[in-house]
């Protein structure tokens, strides 16, 4: 993989590129209507390519489960700025995906909205549920370390670091379901509200987002 954002830019070799088709023809035509020939079409590869290196259609998108794992799991990886309270923020707002995308790439909408419809699949693929188990314990282990160092540093409440960690996971990809699921966008709303419940319940009193 190359070390550009995946989906942005060019594709580094051909595992790449069928990752980056496989997320094309996922945007057109969603999970069931995915096939090896959608995916084909949107690349400039041919067909045999893709049964060269894979099994099938089920072993590319476990494949692109993978990659969009390694995705996430960098991509909410912010650098510490040495600041607890603004690596939380900063962390919530890659997370919600409110930032503006570069021109020409996937928005933050289409990414979520694809790591959302894998998810979904996890219900009755054991396969994609351990790629999601990995990447929910790496995200918790990645948070919870900026809420150890908010309670060193006496601007988080003494918190129990992993359970935080985990409810505010959950609470975010809530955000997101709700988001990319419904007509309107209650995205500004709930993301205030998660706001207000970590003012009042993890930042002390003298510290604010």
């Amino acid at each position: 993989m190359s070390e550009e954002a995946p989906l942005d830019g060019e594709p580094a070799d051909t595992h790449e590129a069928i990752m980056m088709a496989t997320f094309a023809a996922l945007q057109k035509h969603g999970y069931p209507g995915i096939s090896i020939q959608r995916i084909a079409d949107e690349s400039d590869l041919t067909k045999s390519t893709f049964y060269h290196h894979f099994d099938g259609k089920d072993d590319i998108l476990l494949s692109f489960v993978q990659y969009m794992r390694d995705y996430f799991e960098r991509g909410y990886r912010i650098e510490s700025t040495g600041d607890p309270v603004g690596d939380l923020e900063a962390y919530i707002t890659v997370s919600l995906g409110d930032y503006p995308a570069a021109e020409g790439t996937p928005t933050a909408g289409e990414r979520v909205g694809t790591y959302l419809a894998l998810r979904a699949q996890a219900i009755q693929n054991p396969a994609f549920r351990e790629e999601f188990t990995e990447l929910s314990a790496a995200l918790v282990d990645y948070l919870a370390e900026i809420v150890r160092a908010g309670i060193d540093e006496d601007v988080f409440e003494p918190v129990d670091p992993d359970r935080t960690a985990e409810f505010i996971i959950t609470t975010i990809e809530g955000i997101n379901l709700q988001k990319t699921t419904r007509t309107d966008d209650p995205g500004a709303m709930l993301r205030d509200e998660l706001e207000s419940y970590l003012q009042n319940e993890l930042l002390v009193d003298n510290v604010s987002f």
